[in-house]
């Protein structure tokens, strides 16, 4: 009897190994996580239904305005190995640099404001499923909320009466874990959209319904914490 239950055995036995080494493989990317990156942004903005409010019969026009410049991430997460192949995180990030504003000009008939527009403080809280590509890569997308201190202010000074905006966060990335070790190597890319949202300049008022977008692509450290 034991000897026609002994191949058997054996067979459980090694697929139960190979499934708890690769649970190992994938709980290797779980736990507290701790990164910074930096990279490069790509910035748009585009206004419109714009109301010149000391007369609103006077016709408005705002152009769209880009922009491109360097951004420093700082973040923090928490994963959890759901099998052998997928994760789930949760992931927190914040623009620890400044992004640059953006100058746009703004013509109310025949005269031309300009605006100065974007992020001081960016805010993101994404979830972030993955799935183990090698024993030591991790693919993963992004999505969740965002939140932006927006710089609103016309040339001669006059800031916005409301700057706090919320948007949505899209993105795609991969971790790769140094060899026997829990410091990792990060590449991401997100794309970040903008509610669309209401302005209004405090003097020589104009009222902007804000759409806005940006693209940025990350290089990064991390490490996990078990």
């Amino acid at each position: 009897m034991f000897s026609i239950f002994k191949p058997y055995h054996l067979l459980c036995l090694a697929l139960l190994m190979r499934g708890g080494l690769a649970f190992a493989q994938t709980s290797q990317f779980e736990g507290l996580n701790l990164r910074a990156g930096f990279g490069s942004i790509s910035q748009n903005i585009f206004k419109a239904n714009m109301v010149y409010l000391a007369n609103p019969n006077v016709p408005v026009y705002s152009p769209s305005a880009d922009l491109n410049s360097t951004v420093l991430i700082l973040g923090a997460g928490y994963t959890k190995a759901l099998d052998d192949r997928f994760t789930l995180g949760l992931e927190f990030n914040m623009s620890a640099h400044d992004s640059k504003s953006i100058h746009s000009m703004n013509y109310l008939g025949p005269t031309a404001y300009g605006v100065n527009m974007w992020n001081t403080n960016q805010f993101t809280l994404s979830v972030a499923p993955g799935y183990l590509l090698t024993p030591d890569t991790l693919v993963y997308s992004k999505i969740g909320t965002l939140r932006v201190t927006t710089m609103c202010s016309n040339d001669i000074g006059s800031a916005c009466a409301s700057n706090h905006l919320q948007g949505i966060n899209f993105g795609l990335g991969v971790k790769q874990i140094f060899k026997d070790s829990d410091t990792y190597f990060y590449i991401e890319s997100n794309k970040n959209q903008l509610f669309s949202a209401s302005l209004t300049t405090l003097s020589n008022p104009v009222s902007y319904t804000l759409n806005a977008s940006s693209i940025n692509f990350i290089f990064g450290i991390g490490r996990h914490f078990h």
